[in-house]
């Protein structure tokens, strides 16, 4: 195809031999001269095979795009309306397809090669000495993530189903939040130090907020208590200054 744009892309004048306008003159014409003649006695060689090579070009936009479709290529539609669910669409589908090599790719290849390339530079003094009990290298990018995104869909598909089969109750009663949490974060790349709470943290926050709501209700119990002739301080002042303890928290004092 590059021999023939090439002859198309050759722009040639013609003159005819009647012409008062010489072929020199039109040579040496500059842009926005002005010579003598007249327009019909100058003309332009044109090939006159635009579509021959549109024939062509459509037969290696085919081919083209059979060959990345046979090597799985991205390749989403090109249009004004093309939007972001449509080519996350087509993601997913080319990691559904190049998911389970990738993951074969990551333990026959990657993970060995990776631990032969640290023994190598541990040897070499190129990097420190890791701790096998310590540290276990991870691959977290690269054609990994691949199979990670198959697993982060294929968790979620999960989830939804047992929510829309068996109902929310059965999702709180058998499925563990924490490690669900976990999943997705890892399949996402996500370090979640200090981005979720921990266990702890969250039984602390429980019982805080339990703490406050007791401390809640015994201050609304006293306001409601202090209109009745029970807590009249001078028919009874042992019952207001058990009542004060309990709000503060200290113990009456003995007489």
């Amino acid at each position: 195809m590059s021999i023939p744009c090439a002859a198309a892309a050759k722009v040639v004048f013609t003159v005819s031999p009647s012409s008062t306008t010489k072929p020199a003159s039109l040579a040496n014409a500059g842009n926005g001269a002005i010579i003598q003649g007249r327009p019909d006695d100058i003309g332009v060689v044109q090939v006159g095979k635009t579509a021959d090579f549109q024939t062509a070009y459509n037969m290696i936009n085919m081919l083209e795009k059979r060959l990345s479709e046979a090597f799985l290529v991205l390749m989403p539609r090109q249009s004004e309306r093309t939007t972001a669910e449509e080519v996350r669409m087509t993601q997913m589908e080319l990691e559904r397809q190049l998911g389970g090599l990738f993951s074969l790719l990551t333990t026959e290849f990657l993970i060995p090669y990776l631990k032969r390339k640290m023994h190598t530079l541990t040897i070499s003094k190129k990097i420190p000495s890791v701790p096998q009990n310590l540290v276990k290298p991870t691959i977290v990018a690269g054609i990994n993530a691949l199979g990670r995104g198959q697993d982060r869909e294929a968790l979620v598909q999960f989830i939804t189903t047992i929510a829309q089969t068996m109902g929310p109750e059965a999702l709180a009663q058998y499925m563990n939040p924490d490690e669900a949490i976990k999943r997705l974060a890892a399949a996402q790349g996500i370090d979640i130090l200090n981005l979720v709470k921990s266990m702890e943290e969250r039984n602390a926050e429980q019982q805080q907020a339990m703490q406050a709501q007791q401390m809640q209700s015994l201050t609304n119990q006293a306001g409601q208590l202090a209109g009745t002739p029970l807590m009249d301080p001078q028919k009874n002042p042992e019952v207001i200054e058990a009542v004060n303890s309990m709000v503060t928290g200290n113990p009456p004092q003995p007489q």
